[in-house]
């Protein structure tokens, strides 16, 4: 089992955003808080989910939670601020682990004089409010070309994980999000939302049954792409941070492990481990040394915190190659 190195310094990194407007009377429209207590719990899924986080964080002036809670509410209005979660961890470089559009920012004095300000916060929040022309293309368009116009609506980067295939004469309204969960309709595939980027994958087999029958381009042997993710794949063992044991959930398996930014959702994992989940022995699938897709991801963080939680855990399918 993986113990924690209590001698390396953790801290979190919350940069608040405010999109149209600005805090206080200096003009400063950012501000970034460290070497404060801080709880972050961070998910990740399938869009339309995306990645939510919740921040509980301590020590903040009343003067400021007050401008921060002001910077909270209206994505509809453009007006709505953006908060920023980035761990710093020993020596290694800070890694990003959410931005998303603020949806909730208030003070809670429940526990007065210890007050503490929780925000709640989605990826998805401002893409999914707000307004855009609409994507439109004559004749024959390649998915990827039509996924990146809608990205850049959003203030998105498109990463295109060997998704092909063609949209033909494409007409899409509504917001970013909307016009997303169009194309989606139109062609499966595996999406994520979120830290700035629309990223995106064929929809193929995990576990033991298919998740959608694609088209003659996204059907068959693994594309180069998808081969460079497997040649890639994060290893997960005892070694590298592995907690206990996998085990067995409704949605494939179940692993907990030291904090690590290198696993997100869809990322495939390589998993080292002497013992199968409870109730994985019913199972027609591989055992869980192997490659696995990560299909939800939690990161639990704790900033100025003794033993505080620096976890990830995820429910995980087993990797296998779509075949025609």
């Amino acid at each position: 089992m993986a113990q924690s190195d209590s001698f390396t310094s953790r801290a979190l990194r919350i940069t608040f955003r405010l999109l149209a407007n600005a805090f206080g009377p200096s003009g400063a429209d950012t501000v970034t808080l460290t070497g404060l207590r801080v709880t972050a719990d961070i998910t990740q899924a399938q869009f339309p989910t995306g990645e939510i986080a919740t921040l509980r964080i301590e020590g903040l002036s009343p003067d400021l939670m007050n401008r921060l809670s002001l910077a909270a509410p209206d994505p509809t209005s453009q007006s709505a601020s953006e908060v920023l979660v980035e761990t710093e961890e020993g020596t290694s470089p800070a890694a990003l682990v959410f931005q998303g559009g603020v949806t909730l920012a208030y003070a809670d004095y429940t526990n007065a004089p210890d007050v503490v300000f929780m925000v709640q916060a989605f990826s998805t929040a401002l893409p999914n409010a707000m307004a855009a022309t609409p994507t439109s293309f004559r004749g024959a368009v390649p998915v990827a070309t039509v996924l990146a116009t809608v990205a850049r609506k959003a203030g998105l980067t498109l990463s295109c994980n060997g998704v092909g295939g063609t949209f033909h004469n494409p007409y899409l309204d509504g917001s970013p999000g909307q016009q997303l969960a169009y194309c989606m309709d139109m062609l499966p595939m595996r999406v994520n939302l979120g830290r700035g980027q629309l990223a995106v994958w064929p929809a193929r087999m995990a576990g033991n049954a298919p998740l959608a029958d694609l088209q003659a381009e996204n059907s068959g042997a693994l594309s180069a792409s998808e081969t460079s993710v497997v040649q890639q794949a994060v290893s997960v063992s005892s070694e590298t941070g592995l907690i206990g044991y996998p085990s067995w959930s409704a949605g494939g398996l179940a692993v907990r492990m030291l904090f690590n930014p290198q696993v997100s959702f869809n990322s495939v994992i390589s998993l080292q481990s002497r013992y199968q989940p409870a109730g994985w022995g019913a199972q027609s699938g591989p055992v869980t040394t192997g490659l696995w897709v990560v299909t939800q991801v939690r990161h639990s963080l704790q900033s100025e915190t003794p033993h505080g939680a620096w976890f990830t855990d995820i429910v995980a399918q087993a990797f296998q190659e779509h075949t025609a």
